[in-house]
């Protein structure tokens, strides 16, 4: 159980930098009175500077039409709002009904096109019959483009166990397939976040390994698989920002 907390620290730090290392630009203002905002990525001293602008574009400027360069600097408030970037990251809080109730956490980066369509992954921590780490990918559609949208989506992948031992000296857990489909509603109350409910279905498999007998070499080996197999309808809510 330790070996995962660095693990997920280190992804949410990993994410969290790349979020704020795009609260600052470059800028060059020319003398015709344009200006040009984004990445310089190379000043010839009196001859040329190129810039990387939005949407990737690069740019030659010669010198004699630059009339002031500005390195790094922080794009107001209201400008950064109004520029969603988009890489969405949404944390989870997911319950599971059936003849046994549980729950579980996630957390999901995913790429969002113009048309509509979301891609990503990520991790979590859920409970089945045993407390497991779950890698996954998913796919959202929405179908429109306004503040609010409902949507579906689809889940696939696989979780491993937080730990591999069980109550029992001699049982031990493994990891399972999962998948998930559903559809759900998105509340976008700024350019850079929202909220989001969705229900759905969630499938779950798990193994476990059982030997009575793993220290001694006389007996015979006793050892069994069981496969557990689970179908909960799921509940998720939770928060996105980019």
């Amino acid at each position: 159980m330790k070996k995962i907390y660095p693990l997920i620290l280190l992804y949410t730090l990993f994410i969290t930098v790349n979020i704020y290392a795009q609260s600052k630009e470059d800028v060059v203002y020319l003398k015709d009175g344009s200006i040009l905002k984004g990445k310089v990525i190379e000043n010839v001293v009196n001859e040329k500077t190129t810039i990387e602008i939005v949407g990737h574009n690069i740019i030659v400027i010669p010198d004699s039409s630059i009339k002031l360069i500005l390195m790094d600097q922080k794009i107001p408030a209201k400008e950064s709002e109004n520029k969603a970037s988009p890489v969405e990251m949404a944390a989870n809080v997911n319950f599971y009904g059936g003849s046994d109730n549980s729950g579980g956490f996630t957390f999901i980066t995913s790429y969002r096109f113009p048309f509509r369509l979301a891609v990503g992954g990520g991790i979590g921590i859920e409970w089945f019959n045993h407390q497991q780490i779950p890698f996954i990918a998913d796919v959202k559609y929405y179908f429109l483009k306004g503040s609010w949208s409902p949507y579906a989506y689809a889940q696939g992948g696989y979780s491993v166990p937080l730990s591999q031992e069980g109550d029992d000296e001699w049982m031990e857990f493994h990891g399972g397939a999962l998948a998930g489909i559903g559809a759900g509603m998105r509340f976008n109350f700024s350019k850079r976040n929202a909220l989001f409910f969705s229900l759905g279905y969630r499938y779950q498999k798990t193994e476990t390994v059982t030997n009575p007998y793993p220290w001694s070499s006389y007996y015979p080996p006793y050892e069994t698989i069981r496969y557990d197999e689970f179908n909960r309808m799921t509940f998720s809510f939770g928060f996105l920002f980019n």
